[in-house]
């Protein structure tokens, strides 16, 4: 008994676009700016003034298939008066129509030196893309300071920040 192979018909799919692989994006940040800080001391005296001012270099990531949410963190340094050095590490959430995009977002400040001093920050970011590579962008910060060696006995202090500066998209 022999046996012939006889070929079936293929079902050829037609070709499909192809989708853009998934990507890491990223972009590295340069800010400077200043505010205004409120202070209590405990014992019901208060206290406002300036923030020194500082400067922010911003590293931030999100992924191509989820861009409306943003991690990253920031060195922050204070050069205005004394100088201090701390991080930023920080969770936004990002919106973008046309050339301008929105980022509220939530932080952890925390300054190691040559002092510690730490609390949350809530801000809100504004970008508008200048083109492909780069973007102004302007922040407006809520910071409040409860631990640290940098507060005097039972205090917090308040503080609100404006920042400038441009995005380098890589």
């Amino acid at each position: 008994m022999a046996m012939v192979l006889v070929p079936r018909a293929s079902h050829a799919q037609p070709a499909q676009p192809s989708e853009p692989e998934p990507m890491q994006q990223h972009d590295i940040a340069l800010t400077g700016g200043s505010g205004l800080s409120l202070g209590s001391s405990g014992g019901g005296s208060s206290y406002a003034t300036r923030t020194p001012g500082f400067i922010d270099i911003a590293w931030r990531t999100w992924h191509s298939t989820t861009p409306q949410w943003v991690t990253g963190f920031s060195l922050r340094a204070e050069v205005d008066g004394r100088t201090s050095v701390g991080v930023v590490p920080r969770f936004e959430f990002s919106r973008t129509v046309g050339r301008l995009t929105l980022r509220p977002g939530f932080a952890a400040v925390v300054f190691f030196a040559p002092f510690q001093l730490a609390g949350p920050e809530a801000s809100l970011t504004v970008a508008f893309r200048l083109g492909s590579v780069a973007s102004l962008i302007g922040a407006l910060a809520v910071d409040l300071f409860f631990i640290g060696n940098d507060l005097p006995p039972r205090s917090t202090v308040f503080s609100v920040n404006g920042a400038l500066g441009v995005a380098i998209h890589l």
